[in-house]
C-alpha cells in the first residue's frame, strides 16, 4: 500500500518536472502550451492527487473510506484535500504537503519568472 502511493507522488513529481521544462522551452522560445494541453495537465493532475490520497489514506484506520472514496475525492478535491493533509499529517506538516502540491501544479510558472524577469 505504501509502495503505490510513494509510486503515484513519484509519478505525479515525474510528469510536473516534465511538464514545467516543456513549458519551459516553449517559453524561452515565445511559444505557448495550447489550451487543450493545459487542460488534460489540470486534469491529469487532478487524477494523480485523488489517486495518490486514495492509495495513502489505506495507511490510516481512523480515515473512513466508502466505497467510492476514490471518486469521491476526485469531486471534492478543493476542499477534501486540505482536510486530508492536516487530519492525517498534523497542521504543520498537512499545510506544508499542501503547498507542496501547489508548487507542483504552478512549477512550470514557477521555473519561468526568471527568464521572465531576465528578458
Amino acid at each position: 500500500m505504501k509502495n503505490n502511493s510513494k509510486f503515484i507522488l513519484s509519478a505525479l513529481i515525474l510528469f510536473s518536472v516534465v511538464m514545467g521544462v516543456y513549458e519551459l522551452v516553449l517559453f524561452s522560445k515565445e511559444m505557448e502550451v495550447s489550451r487543450s494541453l493545459s487542460f488534460i495537465w489540470a486534469f491529469v493532475f487532478l487524477v494523480f492527487v485523488a489517486l495518490w490520497v486514495s492509495e495513502d489514506s489505506k495507511a490510516f484506520p481512523e480515515i473512513y473510506r466508502p466505497f467510492d472514496y476514490g471518486y469521491l475525492v476526485f469531486l471534492f478535491y478543493i476542499l477534501y484535500l486540505p482536510y486530508y493533509l492536516v487530519k492525517t499529517r498534523g497542521i504543520m506538516k498537512g499545510v506544508a504537503m499542501l503547498l507542496g502540491f501547489i508548487f507542483l501544479f504552478n512549477f512550470a510558472l514557477l521555473l519561468q519568472w526568471p527568464i521572465f524577469w531576465l528578458s
